[in-house]
């Protein structure tokens, strides 16, 4: 695994303990040097993520769509589902049962979740993250093709038959946990786990940015199931991305920002 200066995030070169181009110390490579271990198998643990993900984010989440429709159709008497009812809570459901099994899985990674950063970085990626919320939150309100949510979550937003909480129907709790669920464990299983494996090979910073990119726009669409999301999708991740890899591998200030978006918009839906 390649280890980076903490200061200007240069990729060190082996028993290279204190950067060449920086001077800065890296304390991990001078462990590395001693003990002759330079860090984890990166692509196995992106296998295991991606496994995470196919069973738990997506043939669950499909399979529990089904289950959900079945309880709505008994429900009505047999006169159908809705898409609110069987997709909000299969996201809700298995956005919870992804997390828990990553945290489960990965639990002595986490304290690399969130390594240290400093300030020149810290204040650029607030920055950034600042400038895309704001311009997510904008689309999301302009067009039916650049959405947050599916049409169908929007339209029960908006209507005045909401509710913030129900255990077996649609409400804003679940739409909101979901959401947001759904975009950490992106974070985690996508971002963290696939800039690691892409680390290992020869693929320059801009081609491992592009693709973490696309591919982590393809986990959240297909997970969610809607074609409604791809554009602010694809807009998060790019800056998501971007502020992950500048910032010494951090998933903080992506993971505040996804929250922060979600409550904002489903906030202006709902007033």
């Amino acid at each position: 695994m390649k280890i980076r200066c903490k200061n200007c995030y240069r990729v060190l070169n082996p028993n290279e303990e204190y950067c060449t181009n920086c001077g800065e110390h890296s304390a991990r490579m001078q462990q590395a040097m001693l003990t002759g271990n330079y860090g984890p198998d990166a692509t196995g643990k992106l296998k295991i993520a991606l496994t995470i993900f196919g069973i738990a984010g997506f043939i669950i989440c499909g399979l529990l769509q089904v289950v959900f429709a079945l309880i709505e159709n008994k429900i009505n008497d047999g006169n159908g589902y809705t898409n609110l009812f069987c997709e909000s809570n299969s996201l809700f459901y298995s956005s919870i049962l992804t997390i828990i099994i990553t945290l489960v899985v990965f639990r002595k990674d986490l304290k690399d979740y969130f390594p240290t950063i400093n300030k020149k970085q810290l204040l650029g990626s607030i920055l950034i993250a600042i400038l895309v919320s704001a311009i997510v939150i904008i689309l999301t309100n302009l067009s039916n093709f650049t959405l947050l949510f599916p049409k169908y979550i929007v339209n029960y937003l908006k209507t005045d038959d909401k509710v913030f909480f129900d255990i077996v129907g649609s409400c804003i709790f679940k739409i909101v946990i979901g959401a947001i669920l759904v975009g950490i464990s992106v974070e985690i299983l996508g971002h963290k786990y696939l800039v690691d494996a892409l680390d290992e090979t020869l693929l320059g910073d801009k081609a491992i940015y592009f693709i973490t990119v696309i591919a982590s726009t393809f986990m959240e669409v297909i997970w969610i199931m809607s074609i409604d999301v791809l554009v602010v999708s694809l807009i998060i991740n790019l800056a998501t991305t971007g502020i992950y890899m500048y910032t010494n591998r951090n998933l903080l200030i992506n993971i505040i920002m996804r929250v922060l978006i979600t409550i904002i918009a489903v906030v202006i839906f709902i007033i």
